[in-house]
């Protein structure tokens, strides 16, 4: 799977959560190659606004982002100054926008 070899991308630097690999171990097979898709893309991309269904989240301060793909989000936080991208989790839609998954409701 490539969401191991995730590192420095083009002059874009993707970090994964730790969180994020117990939750991808979850998900069905056919979810996890949309995630590796998913990543591929972004590890291609120079910064985070080339990716196509990237959002910036509603009523945020801080530079939270979406990333959406089938039924499924990826969130984000984006660090534009130094182009830094970390991704915090991977959930099904309905479970996604919940208070509880987002970090800025902590």
């Amino acid at each position: 799977m490539i969401i191991d070899d995730i590192g420095t991308a083009g002059t874009m630097t993707i970090d994964v959560a730790s969180t994020v690999f117990k939750e991808v171990e979850k998900l069905p097979e056919y979810v996890r190659d949309m995630i590796d898709e998913q990543l591929d893309i972004l590890e291609k991309a120079k910064i985070l606004f080339d990716v196509p269904n990237v959002t910036k989240m509603q009523g945020t301060k801080e530079p939270y982002y979406r990333l959406r793909f089938g039924n499924y989000r990826m969130m984000m936080y984006y660090e534009v100054g130094i182009n830094k991208l970390e991704v915090l989790s991977v959930k099904h839609r309905k479970d996604s926008y919940k208070k509880h998954n987002l970090p800025w409701y902590k």
